[in-house]
């Protein structure tokens, strides 16, 4: 919530079990995003908010929050702080107070270097998952060349899979990171791309 990002906030939240996977994440998003906006101050459209709970009734047949036992000590604290501290300045920001508490302990640069580490993990596993499916990809590429009689072509076939592979990895990660998604996506067309510029003028 401090980085403004609802996408991220949704995948910590079920990471820590406060949040039920199943739930739908197009309403808890943007309803963490009106959230986000009221604490840093920003005024809601009432009428976005109706629509949006109008939305959760209909699509929703459960509370999709949950509060773990060992979050409920600090949930309970934060909100006595912030009550206390609104009810003595009008102009109190809770997160913008929280971030520099987490600054100071150092807690932030903590947090970045497990969501890297986290975000590393995602991008391996995906590949992983990618390189398992590429032998299965170059049966089907070489069969299907055969099938129509033309000449085998290893380098773009390579290149193939290995732009196949980098693609269906970082379409697994595009939820939880979207740059290096984006960045995969990128690097997956550029090496198509070559492979087939490369075949051309062989």
């Amino acid at each position: 919530m401090v980085e403004k990002d609802p996408s991220r906030t949704v995948d910590l939240l079920i990471s820590l079990g406060t949040l039920s996977p199943d739930a739908n994440r197009y309403v808890i998003e943007k309803g963490i995003e009106l959230s986000i906006k009221t604490l840093y101050g920003a005024k809601v459209d009432e009428m976005e908010v109706k629509a949006l709970m109008e939305l959760a009734n209909k699509t929703m047949s459960r509370f999709p929050f949950r509060l773990p036992k060992h979050l409920a000590l600090y949930m309970r604290m934060a909100s006595m702080l912030e009550g206390i501290y609104l009810s003595l300045n009008v102009e109190f920001k809770f997160v913008k107070v929280l971030r520099g508490i987490l600054e100071e302990e150092g807690l932030v640069k903590e947090a970045y270097i497990e969501e890297i580490k986290s975000s590393i993990e995602k991008v391996s596993k995906g590949l992983n998952d990618a390189i398992s499916i590429a032998p299965l990809l170059k049966t089907y590429l070489e069969g299907n060349m055969v099938y129509n009689n033309h000449k085998s072509r290893h380098g773009l076939i390579a290149g193939s899979i290995l732009s196949s592979s980098v693609f269906i990895g970082s379409s697994i990660i595009m939820q939880s990171n979207p740059l290096f998604a984006h960045i995969g996506f990128i690097i997956a067309t550029a090496i198509i791309g070559s492979s087939i510029l490369i075949d051309r003028f062989r």
